[in-house]
């Protein structure tokens, strides 16, 4: 496993009501966990299959010490980008530390 030497920060935004319905409103999101952590990328990016959506998808999996309750609409900063979790958290334990175990993904155009 890597070292816990990459900057994560975990971001919650509240959901609002306007004319449009129901979304996050992502200009005041408060910070839920921020720390050092692992982040593995995979080496492999996944481009849309139309030429339509001209977009790249990355993944990653990330490694936060603690067991944290991530939500599936929350953002993630890592390496300066912003990803979205994939699933639910794996929350596991080796000895008396306990970790979460998070897939990400992000979007690029």
């Amino acid at each position: 496993m890597a070292l816990f030497n990459d900057f994560i920060e975990v971001r919650r935004s509240p959901l609002i009501e306007d004319p449009y319905g129901h979304h996050r409103d992502w200009t005041t999101y408060t910070v839920v966990w921020s720390g050092l952590g692992a982040g593995v990328p995979y080496l492999r990016s996944h481009k849309a299959e139309t030429p339509v959506r001209e977009t790249t998808t990355n993944k990653a999996t990330l490694y936060l010490p603690g067991s944290l309750a991530v939500d599936s609409s929350d953002q993630i900063l890592f390496q300066d980008k912003l990803w979205t979790p994939e699933g639910e958290p794996w929350k596991w334990k080796l000895g008396a530390r306990q970790y979460t175990m998070i897939h990400v993904r992000g979007v690029t155009k």
